[in-house]
């Protein structure tokens, strides 16, 4: 369910001077071992059950003995380079481990990753989830030991795609001067130039802005995070995203020998977790047309043009010899392994879905002016998904809305802000970092409560975190800051 990938960010804790309370080789402590592992992203992302599985499996494997604490958005969100971050802190000791993009690590000049990242070259998560299990992974994972780093996993995600906020990306004509946002690479950015683009690095936290001031035309995403407004271009592949987790070298060091086998053999669970759990984009691609995405096909002839542009950035990756012999291997395996289910659109993903509409007449802001607090338990959970589709880890949620002169800030396990409009029985809430638009009917109880019901199209977990309990008003409006 996406309830927990949009309202519920999981703030950075307060914890940079962490360290693990692990046993030495020579014994000490009996209290259990803690590593901290920072995750640039937050808690909702689709890697998310990947790194919650490698902290199962530490568990289960010590049978209790090591436990794994995720620092989610461990580098905050106000800046595009949360991986570099994540990186320099856990070499500084700061976090035990980190998960980061491999994407990262170019910008640290080790290039056994680059690779992975030649433009539509890995193009199936058939193909991609065979990499990350090979022995090329563990040679690309040993070049981390010359940055105090243990490389421990190069673990399969997504493959990442085009998706156009003002315009489809399909041709090379769609990509000329078009701005596109993308997560800081080096490789990342050549790609977009020899397209005709202009790459440009926005923070999660300001995305949503960008978008909305026309200051960016696309994004490279994976199906899973392409948002509305969104013309994703589903079969067209610039790479495969992939994972590293990795361990401060101090830290790996400072474990008992027994402690490093259960986080290595934990690593290599992950790996095959999502290898067996994840599935390829055809399956869910016609899924995220609920959210008013729209899905275009690029043509034979297209995808052959955008791969001719693309040669300089071969010409670049395959200049460094290990990496030639990198793209050769993959090249090999890539007309060895089956490829992914044909991607087949269902109608609805061939136009896009209206915003849900707020007639009436305008009504001054301020009548909602307040503090409201509202808790959705297991039980209300089970009631909306169903027993098999609820997920109980991050209940039960208290969540906390401050409405004060058209400004809405939602505190509580995370934070984020936007502006609201009130038209008739219509409450229209903008929600700039996603970016999305939704609209409430709502009545209003005398002692303030608030009571919402979706105006459809909306997401199914959006409707269950705004609207699954009535609002009640706890107090005035706090200040909003900006």
């Amino acid at each position: 369910m996406r309830c927990l990938c949009g309202l519920l960010l999981v703030a950075a804790l307060a914890l940079t001077g962490c360290s693990s309370r692990a046993a030495n080789k020579t014994g000490g402590s009996q209290a259990p071992a803690v590593l901290t592992v920072g995750d640039s992203d937050g808690s909702g992302q689709p890697d998310t059950a990947a790194i919650q599985q490698f902290a199962a499996q530490v568990k289960r494997l010590s049978h209790g003995s090591v436990r794994v604490h995720i620092v989610y958005e461990a580098a905050g969100s106000d800046t595009p380079r949360v991986e570099e971050h994540v990186i320099r802190a856990v070499q500084a000791g700061r976090f035990d481990l980190g998960w980061v993009g491999a994407r990262a690590w170019d910008g640290f000049g080790v290039k056994s990753f680059t690779a992975l990242q030649a433009p539509f070259l890995i193009t199936s998560k058939h193909l991609l989830d065979r990499v990350a299990a090979s022995r090329m992974a563990n040679e690309m994972l040993g070049s981390l030991s010359g940055q105090r780093v243990v490389g421990l996993a190069l673990v399969p995600d997504y493959l990442r795609h085009p998706v156009g906020i003002t315009h489809k990306l399909s041709s090379p004509a769609d990509f000329a001067g078009a701005r596109i946002r993308i997560q800081p690479s080096r490789v990342t950015a050549s790609l977009m130039r020899s397209l005709g683009a202009v790459p440009v690095e926005i923070s999660n936290e300001q995305i949503g802005y960008a978008i909305g001031g026309k200051r960016v035309d696309g994004e490279e995403l994976s199906v899973q995070n392409a948002v509305s407004p969104a013309i994703l271009t589903a079969n067209l592949t610039f790479f495969g995203k992939a994972l590293t987790l990795f361990a401060n070298q101090k830290t790996f060091a400072g474990l008992s020998d027994d402690q490093q086998r259960i986080v290595r053999a934990a690593a290599a669970e992950t790996v095959r977790y999502v290898v067996t759990h994840v599935p390829p984009d055809a399956w869910v691609v016609n899924s995220t047309c609920q959210n008013r995405r729209r899905i275009v096909l690029a043509t034979a002839a297209e995808r052959a043009a955008l791969l001719r542009l693309a040669q300089p950035v071969y010409r670049m990756l395959e200049a460094d010899p290990e990496t030639r012999r990198f793209i050769e291997q993959i090249r090999a395996w890539k007309a060895t392994t089956p490829t992914d289910p044909p991607i087949a659109l269902a109608t609805p993903c061939k136009h896009t879905q209206p915003v849900a509409s707020a007639p009436g007449p305008p009504r001054p802001a301020s009548l909602l002016d307040g503090t409201y607090r509202w808790v959705l338990t297991l039980s209300d959970a089970m009631a909306f998904w169903g027993k098999k589709n609820t997920d109980s880890s991050e209940l039960p949620l208290i969540s906390t809305i401050v409405l004060r002169n058209g400004t809405w800030r939602f505190t509580g396990p995370g934070t984020d802000v936007g502006t609201f409009t009130i038209r008739g029985d219509r409450l229209r809430f903008v929600w700039p970092r996603i970016p999305s638009i939704l609209v409430f009917a709502f009545t209003r109880d005398t002692d303030g409560t608030i009571h919402l019901k979706p105006v459809l199209p909306m997401d199914r977990g959006d409707q269950f975190v705004w609207s699954g309990k009535p609002w009640k008003r706890i107090g005035p409006p706090t200040r909003i800051a900006p």
